[in-house]
């Protein structure tokens, strides 16, 4: 754009410099031509020669006069020339001066637009950089963000890749999870619908059990008032025989009446040792001293260390130990039973407290073996040391 604008206006330089050049030209050839024209006309006319000869004075004059009118008319017409030719080299002059100051405003105009071309073209080649760098930059960005994008990408690609073998290694073992749970939920279920079968089991044989005993301990009330009934019967009996064999005695003689007693007391003895033992000791808590002894004689540790072991037989067939839960534990248990094996009271001495509430609820429900008579005292109040198995 700048180039094209400066071919016009170097064009129009050339032009008006022709000008003035033809002008100067001009001037001097007319002002040449006004100059010889006045050195040839002197003493012609026309610039035609006139040969010397005589004439009269008269036409003398007279082409005097004529030769001066047409001096002054040349005059005349050569100040009009002049005249002219200064009008025109004034106005010549002036449009020098015009075209000198439009060649002054031309040249200042072709240095502006040269300043101007040449800023545009600074500024044009100033943008060519700064687009060549903008572009250079866009680029090197591009290329940047494309290789962070292929880096992010891959990033993301790997990424995805772990998250996925996380994922899959995290299902394997959640379905390992599940399928261990679902093992051990079964099997706490198989175990708890074997535990209330166990406990339906005990509860309905703990029923059967305390159905027994309440009927054993019916059965025992009923021979206990059978036999006080019998003793009383017996003690009246035994009172109307005394009294008879008093009245029989005092009719007697004295020899008769101690042979009578001894008789009597022969008698009252066995009689005592048969109810004795029916009754098994009931109503008797102190054996007499000859029979006690006898009994404490017939007995060995070993039998009363066999009956404590199916005592705690007894114990063990009512308790229940889930997973041998009080394995390795024991509780000191002192038991209280009548002479048929019914227990009178339990309590614990010692031990884990969680066993002995256990055990305790299991000698409740026990059927307690009977004893036999010969070491019933030995083991009326006995301590067992209960040790689940």
């Amino acid at each position: 754009m700048s180039a094209m604008s400066y071919k016009p206006n170097s064009k129009l330089s050339i032009a008006i410099i022709i000008s003035i050049i033809l002008h100067v030209i001009l001037i001097i050839i007319l002002g040449y031509r006004a100059l010889h024209d006045n050195d040839a006309n002197y003493g012609s006319v026309n610039g035609n020669s006139i040969d010397a000869i005589m004439v009269d004075p008269s036409v003398m004059t007279e082409q005097y006069q004529r030769q001066l009118k047409t001096q002054v008319s040349q005059k005349q017409a050569e100040q009009q020339r002049q005249q002219q030719i200064d009008n025109q080299a004034r106005e010549l002059q002036e449009q020098q001066l015009a075209q000198q100051q439009r060649l002054k405003e031309l040249e200042r105009e072709r240095l502006r637009v040269e300043e101007l071309q040449k800023k545009e073209a600074e500024a044009a080649e100033a943008a060519r950089v700064a687009r060549q760098k903008e572009e250079a930059d866009r680029k090197a960005k591009e290329q940047l963000e494309e290789q962070q994008r292929q880096a992010e990408k891959q990033r993301l690609e790997q990424q995805q890749v772990e998250l996925a073998k996380q994922k899959a290694e995290q299902e394997a073992k959640l379905k390992a999870e599940r399928e261990l749970l679902e093992k051990q939920r079964e099997e706490n279920q198989r175990k708890q619908e074997e535990l209330a079968k166990q406990k339906a089991e005990h509860e309905a044989k703990a029923k059967a059990e305390q159905e027994l005993l309440e009927k054993q301990r019916a059965e025992n009330e009923r021979k206990q008032a059978e036999l006080a009934k019998q003793k009383e019967e017996q003690a009246k009996k035994q009172a109307a025989e005394k009294a008879a064999a008093e009245k029989a005695a005092a009719d007697k003689a004295a020899a008769e009446k101690a042979a009578a007693e001894k008789a009597k007391k022969a008698a009252q003895a066995k009689k005592d040792k048969e109810l004795d033992n029916l009754l098994g000791g009931l109503t008797s808590g102190t054996p007499s001293p000859s029979g006690g002894a006898a009994s404490r004689k017939g007995v060995s540790d070993g039998e009363l260390d066999k009956y404590k072991s199916l005592v705690q037989n007894a114990i063990s067939n009512k308790f229940i130990n889930p997973n041998k839960l009080y394995s390795g534990r024991n509780c000191i248990l002192e038991i209280q039973i009548a002479p048929d094996g019914l227990l009178l009271s339990v309590s614990a001495k010692g031990g884990d407290d969680a066993l002995c509430r256990e055990a305790l609820a299991a000698t409740k429900q026990a059927v307690i073996p009977k004893p036999a008579s010969s070491f019933y005292n030995q083991v009326k109040t006995m301590t067992i040391d209960f040790q689940p198995k």
